[in-house]
C-alpha cells in the first residue's frame, strides 16, 4: 500500500507504471467505502486501460446498471491506455490518503 499512496505518477516509466495499475486493481478491491461514481470512474478507466475503446452493443433500456457502465466507458472513449492506467492509479491514491 506504501508503493501505491508514495509513488508519484509522473516520475514513472511506461513499465512501472503497468505494475503499479495492477497493484492498485489487487488493492482497490480493500476498500470499504466507496461512491457508485467512484465505481463507475474506475471501471471506465479499468476497461479503456484493459480494453481499449468500447466493444460492446449498447444494453436495452431496461438494464440500468449496464447503460451506466456503457456511457461511463463510451464516455473516455479515444483515451490512450497509459492516459487510463494513470487516472486510474491518482483516484485509487486518492482512497488511501
Amino acid at each position: 500500500m506504501d508503493q501505491i499512496v508514495n509513488t508519484d505518477i509522473n516520475d514513472l516509466e511506461k513499465n512501472n507504471i503497468k505494475e503499479l495499475f495492477e497493484l492498485c486493481i489487487a488493492e482497490i478491491k480493500n476498500a470499504t467505502h466507496m461512491s457508485n461514481d467512484d465505481k463507475l470512474y474506475l471501471y471506465k478507466y479499468y476497461k479503456q486501460a484493459t480494453i481499449g475503446d468500447i466493444n460492446i452493443p449498447q444494453p436495452s433500456w431496461y438494464d440500468f446498471v449496464g447503460k451506466e457502465k456503457y456511457k461511463a466507458w463510451k464516455s473516455v472513449e479515444d483515451t490512450s491506455k497509459d492516459i487510463s492506467m494513470k487516472r486510474y492509479i491518482v483516484k485509487v491514491q486518492s482512497f488511501f490518503k
